[in-house]
């Protein structure tokens, strides 16, 4: 089994999970690259088996993503913040770091020193080559964007400056067809650039708040750019208008990436989440949780997500989740590779029930199912009446969790299984009211549990303060359907430990939950 399948629901716990008509192909998390010690930063696809991740941890890593597995490791010497290769010779890299200014290149097949070049008087927040060609284009955190011409190894130059941004130049695009760059700024403003004179002909405004990232569509027709106002702008790079916004974040959004084939945006923010868009439409299409840093393959199969400072690097492939083949997604698929489970193909099982392609039928295939169905929104919820006799049982459901297990799949996914086995096993009428209850035991020492209750379903965080109001830790739960959760299988937990993974000391604490609109806090102490 693959490790580290994420599965975010959005089960209801006492009436059942939620049905869909999900599109028939769905992204899926199918595996977690691991290897950066010190965070992640700059991502980009080689091609469509390999990725090059540039990391806080002073490395260059390239990962073959059709096994997730780690090609090679390079100490660079500096923490990675940006990384780009020419679409038309995957073997160059060139890469900014964080701490030495300047912007190096290399080779990737034998890691040959390709040159240096300088320039930049702080980080190098961007980069991004002109297609088919060695021309780059640097955004900085001194205000400024530089061109750099370096086709000739022993002639690697700078081209010219440009300048007008009176914040940190965030990122940095060219169009497809290479005439002009477009740029997003911490000063609000949108920038389109004459590449050739470094003439700034339009500053597009609309963003209330500092805008971290800009994308083309593949057509050009598109500009695309999202900001800490938690919003996606699509523009009209030709009368520099507002098509629409797209809106649905709840954290600022920091990248942003267009399907090869143009007919899906995928926008990452702090929530921390990716959300996958029609652009032409506006129509919100899924929701990924989990990961904010976004890149397609090249050929659209692979959408890769990961945090600044996160070590870890998920995949989400594009899989044909439609088991039954009606043209939705809902829980007959489930059921179906249900029937098929533990078989493998050619040897009775379901073609179609092999949902990610591996040959055999197991809990990675009904973890990919169920996340598809969670991908849709605003769907009605499915009852236990709803489950046909016989199809779905909880000793099902038992067998899965069990096999999750013994694979060491990630913890969120068995709390969900053991969610959808609640779900199976009763059913309640939801709380009358969203409440925040008091944490058990208290005092405590070392971990404690905090219950809590929900009237509908939310986004529910907890929070938790110093009795100074520092923050100490964060657990971010996900989207919760309504109900109780009481008891120490469903409730939030605590190991008494800061994001440092530090035990925190003796004294009172305050922990807020937030569900949506609803936001409560209680003390707690912590007596050692």
């Amino acid at each position: 089994m693959k490790r580290g399948m994420v599965l975010t629901l959005t089960l209801v716990l006492m009436a059942a999970m939620a049905v869909t008509t999900a599109n028939a192909q769905q992204y899926v998390h199918t595996d977690t690259l691991t290897g950066h010690t010190s965070g992640s930063g700059g991502i980009a696809f080689m091609d469509n088996g390999t990725l090059i991740s540039g990391g806080y941890d002073d490395t260059l890593r390239a990962w073959d993503v059709t096994t997730g597995t780690q090609r090679w490791v390079k100490d660079v010497r500096d923490p990675v913040r940006a990384v780009a290769l020419p679409s038309h010779d995957p073997d160059f890299i060139a890469y900014g770091g964080s701490n030495n200014f300047n912007i190096r290149m290399r080779y990737s097949s034998d890691s040959d020193w390709r040159g240096e070049v300088e320039g930049h008087t702080k980080t190098v927040i961007s980069l991004a080559f002109k297609p088919n060609s060695y021309l780059l284009a640097s955004g900085s955190a001194d205000n400024t964007i530089r061109i750099w011409d370096v086709e000739d190894r022993d002639n690697l130059r700078h081209v010219r400056t440009l300048r007008g941004n009176t914040q940190q130049v965030s990122s940095v695009a060219w169009s497809p067809d290479g005439r002009t760059l477009a740029s997003a700024s911490l000063d609000g403003t949108v920038r389109l650039w004459n590449p050739n004179n470094g003439i700034n002909f339009a500053v597009l405004r609309g963003h209330t708040a500092e805008v971290y990232c800009v994308a083309w569509s593949p057509d050009g027709r598109i500009l695309a750019s999202g900001s800490r106002d938690k919003t996606v702008r699509l523009w009209n790079p030709d009368t520099h208008s507002t098509l629409r916004v797209l809106r649905g974040h709840t954290g600022s959004v920091f990248t942003l990436a267009f399907h090869p084939n143009g007919q899906t945006l995928a926008s990452g923010a702090n929530d921390p989440t990716i959300r996958l868009w029609n652009p032409n439409t506006g129509a919100h299409k899924a929701t990924l949780r989990g990961s904010f840093l976004v890149a397609f393959s090249p050929n659209g199969q692979i959408l890769v997500g990961t945090r600044p400072g996160g070590n870890d690097i998920h995949l989400y492939r594009l899989l044909t989740v439609d088991v039954t083949g009606n043209g939705k997604v809902n829980v007959n698929d489930l059921v179906e590779v249900a029937k098929n489970y533990g078989k493998t193909v050619g040897a009775g099982a379901n073609r179609k029930a092999d949902v990610n392609n591996d040959g055999k039928v197991d809990v990675d295939d009904i973890l990919a199912v169920i996340e598809a169905v969670d991908a849709a929104a605003g769907a009605p919820a499915l009852t236990q009446r709803d489950i046909k006799p016989g199809s779905l049982q909880a000793s099902d459901v038992h067998r899965w969790i069990r096999d999750a297990k013994a694979a060491n799949a990630d913890p969120a996914g068995i709390a969900a299984l053991e969610r959808l086995l609640a779900a199976l096993t009763r059913v309640e009428a939801p709380p009358e009211k969203t409440v925040l209850l008091a944490n058990y035991p208290n005092p405590f020492n070392p971990e404690t549990w905090i219950p809590y209750q929900l009237s509908e379903a939310a986004e529910v965080t907890v929070t938790i303060h110093s009795s100074d109001g520092k923050l100490v830790r964060t657990l971010e739960l996900g989207q919760m359907p309504a109900g109780a959760y009481s008891d120490k299988e469903r409730a939030a937990y605590w190991d008494g430990r800061n994001a440092q993974g530090e035990p925190v000391a003796s004294g009172v604490y305050f922990y807020t939950l937030t569900a949506g609109d609803f936001s409560a806090t209680r003390k707690m102490v912590i007596r050692k």
